[in-house]
């Protein structure tokens, strides 16, 4: 098979898994009408296979295709964009030759998220102190909403600061182990350091971008209490993807070394 051949081929088959881990076994988020999946760690696989421009393809259109067909076409144009950057990002700090680079990623990516985290809490605070932590819960919840969901809402509002604080200690904690993980168990030809800070770039560009998303299709108070489970999809994609990492160093699929 040449080699254009077997790339079209690699593309079409990432494509379908992206989609079809996206697609099955969703989970509705509140607040934003959307919902989490596994899709994402197909995302980080196909960048392992087909580098950054074919993978952002799979990538976007594979996950574009299940907000689709699972009744989300409202995120579908925006899905398009984040997967395909998640993708073109991931690539990039994986295509980087040197130990420099990998470290410029890391402090990077660790800086921005510190930045968001930091802002998101001040914008939630300064929101508090302008509407009132009742008035604020009551507008969040809706006017039908139900005492119970009152309540989900008025714990999750109360918790955020300490969820996006938590979300980088658990990030540090997630690449220790996923890297003493892929080390033990023959993954690391496929998932080498910098695999492990593209993902964890992707992820936080995905994250990200899905808050300005939902800031404007929503409230920016709406789309910070989507955060959490958005970082719950971002861990789960990570981790999901490390686990297969064996299998794609045995099938020799990688294209980074």
């Amino acid at each position: 098979m040449g080699n254009n051949t077997k790339k079209f081929v690699l593309t079409g088959l990432m494509t379908s898994l992206v989609f079809v881990l996206t697609f099955i076994f969703p989970i509705p988020v509140p607040y934003t009408s959307g919902y989490i999946h596994l899709g994402d760690s197909m995302i980080y696989i196909s960048v392992i296979v087909l580098g950054p421009v074919y993978g952002a393809f799979a990538s976007g259109v594979g996950s574009m295709l299940a907000d689709l067909l699972a009744g989300y076409a409202h995120y579908a144009i925006p899905t398009l964009v984040i997967k395909s950057f998640m993708a073109l990002i991931m690539g990039l700090i994986m295509s980087g030759r040197t130990k420099k680079a990998s470290t410029y990623s890391v402090v990077t990516a660790l800086t921005v998220w510190l930045f968001f985290s930091a802002g998101s809490i001040i914008y939630l605070k300064s929101q508090v102190r302008s509407i009132g932590f009742d008035q604020l819960v009551s507008i969040i919840a809706g006017a039908d909403a139900t005492q119970e969901a009152i309540a989900d809402t008025s714990r999750m509002v109360s918790n955020l600061p300490l969820y996006l604080t938590a979300g980088l200690g658990l990030l540090l904690v997630a690449l220790t182990l996923i890297s003493w993980f892929i080390s033990r168990h023959d993954g690391q030809k496929a998932f080498g350091l910098k695999a492990i800070i593209g993902m964890s770039a992707a992820g936080m560009c995905m994250v990200m971008g899905y808050f300005l998303v939902e800031s404007f299709m929503y409230s920016p108070i709406s789309a910070l209490l989507s955060v959490p489970m958005n970082m719950i999809q971002f861990f789960a994609g990570v981790i999901t993807a490390s686990l297969l990492a064996p299998a794609i160093t045995k099938m020799r699929l990688y294209r980074y070394r």
